[in-house]
């Protein structure tokens, strides 16, 4: 008797940040640990007497000549190099955060108010703080829909684990129900996954503190 086949869709910006949290860390001070992630997918098929065929990674990248993309493209050619793991990219756009000019408004009426040339109160400032730009991932979900019906469609598997909370996964998870694939959600907590998807789960696996410890461990320090 052939056994069900289990894969894995894993949006890596929802696990970072929700393994975070669920750590009370912030993403930027821990690591994925891929391998430690495909063990997790591995040992839920085999307790389950399933086949893990291989988990699809949903990412994004920074544009060329981003001052953090080399580092990034390390880390995927890392991730391509590990077995079980196919990687797929979507895009990162940044933009200046909201309340940045609302700030520098501020600053000049400041500067005006006490008599002092605006442009030294802004370079002061600008020595002093540094606005973090507001990044957002674009094409990920589109790409994991578009793999999910793919691979539904051609019932290359029996449970798709995914690892995501966003509504906008609803419809794509529905259509892979319709042709007979059981949908599961895995989360560092069930408060992260949107209400459409809590309903139409057939079954939600909450990762707990241990296995986030080893796929999510803490950034190794710079040598310096």
């Amino acid at each position: 008797m052939t056994l069900p086949a289990y894969v894995g869709f894993v949006n890596a910006g929802f696990f970072r940040a929700e393994g975070a949290r669920a750590q009370d860390q912030k993403p930027r001070n821990l690591r994925i640990n891929s391998q430690a992630v495909i063990h997790w997918f591995q040992e839920l098929a085999y307790e389950r007497e399933a086949r893990f065929l291989r988990t699809y990674w949903y990412d994004a990248r920074f544009e060329s000549g981003h001052v953090l993309e080399e580092g990034q493209r390390r880390f995927f050619t890392a991730l391509t190099q590990t077995p079980g793991i196919q990687l797929r990219l979507g895009t990162i756009v940044e933009h200046r955060p909201w309340f940045e000019p609302g700030i520098r408004e501020a600053l000049n009426r400041t500067a005006s108010a006490l008599q002092i040339e605006p442009q030294d109160l802004m370079d002061e400032f600008d020595r002093q703080w540094t606005f973090r730009p507001e990044r957002r991932q674009r094409g990920v979900d589109v790409l994991m829909c578009a793999d999910l019906i793919r691979l539904a469609c051609r019932q290359a598997f029996d449970t798709a684990i995914l690892c995501s909370g966003d509504r906008d996964l609803f419809e794509a998870a529905r259509t892979a129900q319709e042709y007979g694939v059981r949908v599961v959600i895995a989360t560092p907590d069930r408060q992260s996954i949107s209400r459409e998807l809590n309903r139409l789960a057939d079954e939600i696996i909450e990762f707990d503190q241990d296995d986030l410890r080893l796929m999510l461990p803490p950034r190794l320090p710079h040598p310096d």
